[in-house]
């Protein structure tokens, strides 16, 4: 652990992006969904199984996801009697998009209900093919294993985050987040010379960011 304090922590963090994070997947989640229920395969197993399965998806996922959305928890999970909830989509459509996403959600329910382990497993089967959600996915994997007081599994996450968010469209605003975070935790860990690192790409490589004044400020702080 290092000798030297910070205004930051993990959780200082998590609480101050939460929202950003939360507002932000969720209105991405809902564009992919849109998306998803336009696309039509034109040739061979598109045209013939994976088109029909995600069709068919689509069509058991769209309340759920809805539910989600509205934060009406229990009949997202659960199904309303009439529509399926994320449990019975995840199980009954295993390889669709509208599946991938269903996990996704998952583990945004589970993590705001506490089941930090439950999270973690939903986010990291979910499998996304989307550069943002994909990036948000393991964000959300590191601030769960900051929860559970597991700094190198963090750390870990949030080093996959960054250099997935290189190759994002949304990298400017998920790149810092995700170097900050990961500075943090690398602070907790005691290597200051990482942190720093990470906090300097923040403020040489994403200088609109609004975490850049915060991480320039940690950094000169910094003792290694």
């Amino acid at each position: 652990m290092a000798d030297n304090k910070t205004s930051g922590t993990p959780q200082d963090l998590s609480d101050k992006t939460e929202q950003f994070i939360e507002n932000n997947s969720r209105n991405l989640t809902m564009a992919i969904g849109a998306v998803a229920v336009l696309i039509v395969a034109v040739v061979g197993y598109g045209k013939f199984v994976s088109e029909p399965a995600e069709t068919e998806a689509n069509e058991n996922s769209w309340r759920a996801e809805q539910y989600f959305f509205m934060d009406s928890l229990d009949l997202a999970l659960n199904g309303d009697g009439l529509y399926p909830g994320l449990y019975d989509i995840i199980d009954d459509h295993d390889g669709t998009k509208a599946a991938a996403r269903a996990r996704y959600e998952l583990g945004t329910v589970l993590r705001s209900q506490g089941d930090y382990a439950g999270a973690i497993e939903a986010f990291g089967d979910a499998a996304l093919n989307d550069d943002v959600l994909s990036v948000l996915a393991q964000v959300n994997i590191g601030d769960c294993q900051v929860e559970l007081g597991d700094y190198s599994a963090a750390a870990s996450a949030f080093n996959k985050a960054a250099s997935a968010s290189s190759s994002s469209i949304g990298e400017n605003y998920l790149a810092p987040i995700a170097l900050y975070k990961g500075a943090l935790v690398d602070i907790e860990l005691g290597d200051n010379s990482a942190a720093k690192s990470k906090l300097t790409r923040i403020t040489e490589e994403y200088a609109t960011s609004n975490v850049k004044a915060t991480a320039e400020g940690l950094a000169a702080t910094l003792i290694y």
